[in-house]
C-alpha cells in the first residue's frame, strides 16, 4: 500500500505545484486520483496494470481510448498537465 501511496502522492504533489486541482482518496488497497474538470482518474492499487512495476493506471481520459492506460507516474503527471492546459487555455 506504502508504493500505492507513494506514486499517487508524487502526482498530487506535481499538480499542486501547478495549482491543477485534484482530489486524492483511498481506493481498495490503494489510492485515486479524481479531477474536479475532467472525468479521468488515475489509481494505484493492487488490481491495476503494472502496479508491481511501478505503474499507474488512468481511466477515461482521452488517451485511454475508451480502456485504460498503464504509465509511470511521471509520465501520467505529464499527460494531465497537457490536457489541463489545452482544456484551460
Amino acid at each position: 500500500m506504502r508504493n500505492h501511496y507513494e506514486r499517487i502522492s508524487f502526482i498530487r504533489s506535481v499538480l499542486d505545484l501547478l495549482h491543477i486541482p485534484c482530489t486524492m482518496n483511498e481506493l481498495w488497497d490503494g489510492y485515486q486520483l479524481r479531477f474536479p474538470w475532467c472525468e479521468g482518474d488515475v489509481a494505484a492499487h493492487e488490481s491495476t496494470g503494472g502496479t508491481k512495476n511501478g505503474m499507474v493506471e488512468s481511466y477515461c481520459f482521452p488517451w485511454d481510448d475508451d480502456d485504460v492506460s498503464v504509465l509511470t507516474p511521471e509520465e501520467a503527471a505529464i499527460k494531465i498537465i497537457a490536457l489541463y492546459n489545452e482544456e484551460m487555455i
